[in-house]
């Protein structure tokens, strides 16, 4: 199921944030804009479903942001 949602193994987006925490990657925020610019690109060439993956995969990043700020 994860992997319909989004595009991957829901470990390997797990493993994405955590090495986006790391100093001088950014932080999660950039991830996220990141994950969005190539959902724009994929909505850009016609890959809609590829794009819908991309952005449940920003919400997750988003949700994993503001779970850690609380």
């Amino acid at each position: 199921m994860t992997d319909t949602m989004y595009g991957m193994p829901k470990e390997w987006l797990d493993e994405l944030v955590d090495d986006w925490q790391e100093p001088l990657m950014g932080g999660l925020p950039m991830l996220a804009m990141s994950i969005l610019s190539d959902a724009q690109e994929c909505i850009a060439i016609g890959r809609y479903d590829t794009a819908r993956q991309y952005i449940n995969r920003a919400k997750y990043v988003i949700h994993q942001w503001k779970t850690d700020h609380e």
